[in-house]
Parts: C-alpha cells; sequence; structure tokens
C-alpha cells in the first residue's frame, strides 16, 4: 500500500527528513507519531505528493508519487490541521459539494453526508456558516469530510480532536470496519493512550529519523521492563510462591490482582507453570507499561 525507501527533504541547512524507510501494509492502521518539529508533517506531504522529496522515492498504491503526485491524489483522503474552508459556506454545502466531487449520486450523497456528520458530531451546526466555527468544529467538519471519501488509503491527523468521547468510540469503530474492507489509515496524534486502542503498528520518529516500528506488543517487549499484571484464583498465594520462586525486581498485590517485574525477561513463561503447580490458577497475564513509555525510551536513544 505505502513503500517509503531512503526519503530525505532538507529545507536550507536543516533535514526535516533523514533517510526514512517504511511499509504499510493493506488493511492497517498505522500510526506515526513523533514530538512537534520531528518530520511528521513533512512525511507526509512528501508521501501524499504534496512536496518534492530530496532524496529518496515512495510509492502509493503501486503509483510512484514523484512521477504522478496527481493520481496519488486521486486515490487518497487527508485530514490535516493547515485545512481552509469556505467561510460563507455551511457544513452541508461544503460536504455536499464534495461529495460532488466524488460522482456521487444525489440520494447517496445525502445519505453519506448525514451518516458522516453523526459519527463526527457535526449534526448542531450543519447549517451554520463555517465562518462563524470555532477550530475544534472546523476540525471536525473536515473529519467529516474524510468519512465521506470512498478510497482506499486515508491520512488522518489527530482526528479525534474536539470529538467527544461518545463520538470517538463511533468513529473508533467506523475506521477499525474500513481497514477490514482491504482499505488503510496512515494515523498521526499526540495522544499514545489512545492510539492504542486503534494502531495495529507504531513507527515513532524524531528528529527526522524513524527510530523504531512495531506492534504495541513488539514494541513493549522491546523496549519496557518485563512487568505484569497477573489476574489469579489467589493473589495473596500467587504472591508467596512467586516471591519465592523467581528472581524478581517488583511483586505486589494491586486491587486484587498481582503485579511482577521480573528479573530476566526469559523468565515470563516460567510464571504459569509456577502458578499452576502451585494449585493457582491463572486466568489473565497482561504486560504492563503504555507506548508513551516505549516513545520516551525511543527518543533517548535508550535501548
Amino acid at each position: 500500500m505505502i513503500e517509503a525507501n531512503g526519503l530525505c527533504k532538507d529545507y536550507g541547512n536543516v533535514r526535516a527528513l533523514n533517510d526514512v524507510s517504511l511499509k504499510v501494509k493493506r488493511g492497517e492502521i498505522f500510526g506515526f507519531f513523533g514530538p512537534n518539529g520531528a518530520g511528521k508533517t513533512t512525511c507526509i506531504k512528501v508521501l501524499c505528493g504534496l512536496t518534492k522529496p530530496t532524496g529518496g522515492d515512495a510509492t502509493i498504491l503501486d503509483i510512484d508519487v514523484g512521477k504522478h503526485p496527481v493520481w496519488i491524489r486521486d486515490n487518497i483522503a487527508v485530514l490535516s490541521e493547515e485545512t481552509r474552508f469556505y467561510e460563507d459556506m455551511t457544513p452541508r454545502k461544503y460536504l455536499n459539494m464534495f461529495g460532488k466531487f466524488m460522482l456521487m449520486k444525489k440520494t447517496e450523497r445525502l445519505k453519506a453526508i448525514n451518516d458522516a456528520a453523526d459519527l463526527a458530531d457535526l449534526r448542531g451546526y450543519l447549517d451554520k456558516r463555517i465562518g462563524f466555527l470555532s477550530q475544534g468544529e472546523r476540525q471536525r467538519v473536515s473529519l467529516a469530510r474524510v468519512l465521506l471519501a470512498d478510497c482506499p488509503l486515508l491520512f488522518l491527523d489527530e482526528p479525534f480532536e474536539g470529538v467527544d468521547i461518545i463520538h470517538r468510540k463511533a468513529v473508533r469503530e467506523h475506521l477499525k470496519e474500513y481497514v477490514t474492507k482491504g482499505n488503510t489509515i496512515f494515523f498521526t496524534s499526540h495522544n499514545l493512550l489512545e492510539a492504542e486502542h486503534i494502531v495495529d503498528r507504531f513507527a515513532f520518529i524524531n528528529q527526522g529519523k524513524l527510530i523504531a516500528v512495531g506492534t504495541a506488543h513488539e514494541l513493549k517487549e522491546k523496549y519496557l521492563a518485563p512487568s505484569y499484571l497477573l489476574q489469579v484464583s489467589d493473589p495473596e498465594k500467587a504472591r508467596e510462591v512467586l516471591n519465592g520462586s523467581l528472581p524478581l525486581q517488583f511483586l505486589k498485590v494491586v486491587e486484587g490482582q498481582v503485579a511482577i517485574t521480573l528479573q530476566r525477561r526469559g523468565d515470563a513463561p516460567r510464571v504459569a507453570k509456577i502458578l499452576v503447580e502451585s494449585g493457582v490458577d491463572i486466568f489473565e497475564m497482561r504486560t504492563t507499561g503504555t507506548m508513551e513509555e516505549v516513545f520516551e525510551r525511543t527518543a533517548r536513544g535508550e535501548t
């Protein structure tokens, strides 16, 4: 779906992208994260054919971005924080215009507009002039425009900005269903905790360089301490058994669950075996730690 090889982009003496290579698969939500000024926006502009790289190449949907940028933009939808509007239009007229651009029939277009407005929580001001809307409300109009699109690839920059909790859940479910049809989402956000609910694979960029790529499980296993939360039939007995059976950094019963940090990651498979042999049923064992912690470690150059 997306393949980039050695992308570089210079602005004068500043290198915004430095040898970025990545592959994004069909049917996945690919998260692209980094601090302000890390190179996220520049990378998206290059991939969308909005700016030319200084070096390297990229293909989108098997189309060469450098040779056919217009073809690329005909097959993608982009949500960015830089969206400009026709201030005198209402959201309804704005979305209707884009529906016509997409050659949607009137009945199909009206239904799609209503569905997108519901998902993006626009119903309260569909017929209010865009010039009178707040920045958060405008962002929701942009989100509705993207949700209206029928294309195989979406670039979403902060799609949940200004969207309340109830509608965020609806949007997340819609995006998950969208990729089950073989479509793909390139997703960026500053909220890594929320991203864990939706992203299939993560990529972290800092100072123009790609520093880590993988699933949440893979990156947590690689960069975080081997910490786990255990749901068991007898937490106190489990604590006693594990305390004398494994070299641990930390062990505590927290709200009816056992929290442990191993000294050696390789001991993780032994935890369940030790508990079962001691007559303690184990119902769940999950890693703890967040993707924010992973990013902080990778940004500091830790391994």
